[in-house]
């Protein structure tokens, strides 16, 4: 392990790898990343690999019109090859006339962006998702350019790319401490070393407020346990990924038939880590699914996992420099880390380089809590 490094990345999921990688192509040199376990281990890993460009403000589209560039040639620009994405697109659905206005402000958002989005009544819903129950719809909005992609492959694509560049990534090394001195950082502690450096990134997602409490620094993010399932394969017919605001959840067949879906527990207990599964959970997840894909009734289900949110009051990313200490960086997705790691990683990379941002970063930085900017998004789920 280095002994001293210019830059420290603490993480090495979607938004530490995505950090690494766009610091080695802007030219930083000496750089680390710790990680306490494998590539990629918490939320990255377990997430449902999801990128959408469908937002209710200006910042968020954005954030996803990078993101999805960047995606587009990262498995060629790397050398890693397939990232398995598929752009099937992504229904928002809407069941009353102020949920349906709601779908229309963002789409109309959007459109000055140049997103390619639409608003559908249910037969357009039915349409373009045969497998939904539309019954109860007023209809919804939709957009092609959205899918998923293979959360694994994307964390290791950046991973290629940096170590290429020569990034040293050390995997199994859990982070003890964070040394500061006069309100400036000076090294990062781990379990196997100390390593001098005057700037560290704390990428560490649902881990993001107790890396920071290290250096003496506040970070409004909590873990929340996001449950996930998929079925025996069926059929591929294809169609969007459903994201539905009234039961809270998400449904996506993949391309070898089976479908994902996903539901967050609003009673779950925040603030603990934790990758055990519920069957009170499943069993809720499934009643929700069945009511919107009737057809699903009878079919197996075959693996149930559970994975991590860093969760934050306003569900957006924060990325940026803190006040209080000198060379401490946050690079936290706040449930969007993976549909937004080349954004993160990028703004990351050019706060610790202090280059010219490629966007705005008032919406991002994490002052915005204190002077209570925060980014209100209705698409938010």
């Amino acid at each position: 392990m280095r002994k001293t490094a210019d830059v420290v990345i603490i993480g090495g999921g979607a938004a530490g790898t995505s950090t690494a990688y766009y610091l080695s192509k802007m030219g930083a040199k000496n750089v680390v990343l710790v990680e306490q376990n494998y590539t990629p281990f918490g939320g990255t890993g377990r997430c449902a690999a999801q990128f959408r460009l469908q937002f209710g403000s200006i910042s968020n589209c954005k954030l996803g019109l990078l993101s999805v560039s960047q995606f587009d040639v990262l498995g060629e620009e790397t050398g890693f090859g397939d990232l398995e994405i598929d752009k099937h697109g992504y229904l928002l659905t809407a069941y009353t006339e102020e949920e349906m206005e709601c779908r229309r402000r963002d789409v109309e958002l959007q459109h000055t962006l140049g997103i390619q989005s639409v608003v559908l009544d249910p037969k357009g819903c039915k349409e373009v998702a045969p497998f939904l129950e539309v019954g109860e719809l007023a209809g919804g909005s939709y957009c092609t350019g959205e899918g998923t992609i293979n959360p694994q492959k994307m964390a290791l694509a950046f991973k290629k790319g940096a170590q290429d560049r020569g990034v040293e990534f050390y995997n199994y090394t859990k982070v003890t401490g964070i040394r500061v001195e006069g309100g400036k950082v000076k090294g990062v502690i781990t379990d196997k070393g100390e390593i001098a450096t005057e700037c560290v990134v704390n990428a560490t997602g649902e881990w993001g407020k107790f890396i920071g409490r290290m250096a003496g620094v506040t970070i409004p993010v909590e873990p929340e346990k996001h449950q996930i399932c998929i079925t025996e394969p069926l059929e591929y017919i294809g169609g969007p990924m459903i994201y539905d605001y009234r039961y809270g959840t998400y449904i996506s067949q993949v391309k070898h038939g089976g479908f994902l879906m996903g539901w967050s527990d609003p009673d779950v207990e925040a603030g603990i880590i934790d990758f055990n599964t519920e069957w009170r959970v499943l069993e809720e997840l499934c009643r929700r699914v069945v009511k919107q894909v009737p057809a699903l009734a009878n079919v197996r289900i075959v693996r149930h996992w559970a994975g991590q949110y860093g969760n934050g009051p306003d569900h957006s990313i924060i990325v940026g420099p803190v006040p209080e200490v000198e060379g401490f960086i946050c690079a936290l997705g706040m449930t969007k880390a993976t549909m937004f790691a080349p954004a993160i990683g990028i703004l990351a990379a050019e706060s610790v380089l202090k280059a010219k941002p490629s966007l705005p970063m008032e919406p991002y930085t994490i002052d915005r809590f204190a002077k209570g900017n925060l980014i209100i998004d209705p698409a938010l789920l």
